[in-house]
């Protein structure tokens, strides 16, 4: 999944040998700021909704905004080499933005002062995932390349189960998210993981 503040790392739980970037090193973070969106955004487009809503024999015309955004895949990587599951660490900008509103109790985005956020309280550790932008891929290809371009484990595509489909952000968004399952050994680790540099991740 491309994003340019992301900065990406493998950690497996129990093994601190993975652990390779420190949170100062995944929050280098200076200059933070958040403005409009510009037209032209590869990964959401914001839009309104409006229809009639004619339950109970009684019509209302309603509005609803929401997010345009990609489908996705997530991956649930077990090595059975450590017994662990395989997280991704990366700082959000989105949860950032939240925590600092919330922190400093700002009615808006635009009344933050982001010097005030130490920027490793928006480091996540989350399952191996990202956006299906590649229309001539399928879902579990698009996991395959995450695995390896997010965590470094190169794995036999056959190997990958589908677990389960579903909706996700269904307030704001709503797009289709896929689940997997995959399991994994410390001989299939091909690299360090981290994404994918050239699309900036």
């Amino acid at each position: 999944m491309s994003n340019d503040t992301n900065e990406k790392q493998n950690v497996t739980k129990n093994t601190s040998e993975n652990n390779h970037f420190t949170e100062e090193d995944l929050c280098r973070i200076k200059e933070f700021r958040v403005g409009d969106l510009p037209k032209n955004s590869g990964f959401v487009r914001p839009f309104r909704a409006a229809f009639t809503d004619e339950r109970n024999n009684n019509p209302v015309k309603r509005l609803w905004d929401a997010i345009d955004a990609h489908n996705s895949v997530v991956i649930i990587i077990y090595n059975r080499s450590t017994d662990s599951l395989v997280f991704v660490r990366q700082f959000r900008p989105a949860v950032y933005v939240m925590i600092s509103k919330e922190t400093q109790n700002a009615s808006s985005i635009d009344e933050i002062d982001f010097t005030k956020q130490d920027p490793k309280s928006a480091v996540t550790y989350e399952f191996c995932a990202g956006i299906v932008d590649k229309k001539h891929l399928s879902n579990k290809e698009h996991a395959h390349a995450e695995i390896l371009e997010e965590c470094g484990y190169s794995v036999d595509i056959n190997s990958i189960e589908s677990v389960t489909k579903y909706r996700t952000g269904v307030g704001t968004a709503g797009p289709a998210q896929e689940l997997f399952y995959v399991e994994v050994t410390n001989e299939m680790k091909v690299n360090m993981g981290g994404g994918n540099s050239s699309e900036q991740e």
